[in-house]
């Protein structure tokens, strides 16, 4: 059988197009300026849009010719901090940050990749079935998007996450469930030179507790750090009060609670040591998943991959997503590699070669799905 030949990708539009997206500012809540670079973009293609309460941007695009269980592509429009300029510089190989500012890669190449395959697929006049898109707000700031999107909004019930590390042709089977701590160390002030015996430290509460816990690299599964402290009032007082927040990993839901207790335990038999008081408020972030190979959702990432000519790699990961959330909501969703490079840092790059194979990639799932 011959081989389907590639749709073509326009590599100058989805260049433009990536830097438009990468040019604006788009912390958390201002995800509204990277709409009015999407629809102008995509006037023509027949994709209808509508923003839910949450500052979600969803499109609808009909099939053409083909009758074929809907999917969703998703990325996200919003970048962490710094983001003062967000000045991209275009090189022989990538997309470079200035150096202020974070790039915006993680996740304007996966917004950009899934605006070009659907206006490549447009001009190809290859049928396809019906796609629907899923631009979400604030998911690096806790999923905020995600976690306040109603299934019912969409019709499509399999999703294409473009937000994850590695090459492009990654795919991600298994994710950690995430709980968050803010444990509130209480003492007794007390002047710490004249009275100390008086006093009951917070900090010295906290510090033991932190020595108590089982942190780091807990085990192959599972991790845990402790991300801030702040306490005491002057160098002169016994501190009364500190506070500590903590957050524990794991891709076992099991593993994760016995991991929950012993950090919980360590708190309290800390300030139990010490004749002082601790309250503990524990929230989970996000859930744990593992996909099988055998789901449809999966099979059909590989099939697009392997049609892109990529080498497909199921991976697990430490790192959370909107794949969490809609997963969680019932809807199965594949995290995909997208090949972007030191996210999260002022060093942040894109390289070419990664944001057309990540484009190719969104064009063989419209193909096959």
């Amino acid at each position: 059988m011959a081989a389907i030949p590639p749709i073509p990708i326009n590599r100058d539009r989805l260049l433009e197009t990536f830097v438009a997206l990468l040019a604006v500012d788009s912390y958390y809540g201002d995800e509204e300026r990277v709409v009015e670079v999407i629809k102008p973009r995509m006037d023509g293609l027949g994709v209808s849009w509508r923003s839910d309460p949450h500052g979600n941007l969803i499109g609808t695009w009909p099939a053409r010719g083909k009758n074929s269980e809907p999917l969703i592509l998703n990325a996200h429009m919003d970048t962490v901090l710094p983001t003062p300029n967000m000045v991209p510089i275009v090189k022989p190989d990538g997309v470079y940050s200035d150096g202020s500012s974070v790039l915006g890669a993680d996740d304007k190449a996966g917004v950009a990749a899934i605006m070009e395959a659907i206006q490549a697929f447009h001009e190809s006049n290859e049928p396809h079935g019906p796609i629907e898109l899923l631009f979400t707000t604030g998911e690096d700031v806790g999923h905020i998007g995600s976690k306040a999107f109603e299934a019912q909004d969409v019709v499509s019930r399999r999703c294409f996450v473009f937000d994850a590390g590695g090459p492009v042709g990654t795919v991600v089977m298994r994710a950690p469930g995430q709980r968050r701590f803010v444990m509130k160390f209480k003492g007794k002030s007390a002047h710490a030179g004249i009275e100390p015996e008086l006093g009951i430290s917070a900090i010295s509460i906290a510090a033991r507790a932190i020595d108590q816990m089982p942190l780091g690299r807990v085990d192959e599964t599972t991790t845990a750090n402790v991300g801030t402290i702040e306490g005491g009032q002057a160098y002169n007082i016994v501190a009364p009060e500190a506070t500590v927040t903590v957050e524990s990993r794991s891709l076992s839901e099991e593993r994760l609670e016995r991991q929950v207790a012993d950090v919980t335990n360590a708190a309290m038999q800390a300030a139990k040591t010490y004749g002082g008081t601790v309250e503990i408020e524990t929230h989970t972030f996000y859930t744990a998943y593992e996909l099988e190979e055998s789901d449809p959702a999966v099979q059909l990432a590989d099939t697009a991959i392997e049609a892109a000519g990529m080498t497909t790699q199921h991976v697990s990961t430490g790192g959370g997503s909107d794949a969490h959330e809609f997963n969680e909501k019932g809807i199965t969703s594949v995290c995909l590699g997208m090949g972007y490079i030191d996210v999260h840092s002022v060093k942040e790059f894109m390289p070419h070669n990664a944001l057309h194979d990540a484009t190719r990639l969104a064009v063989e799932l419209i193909r096959h799905g």
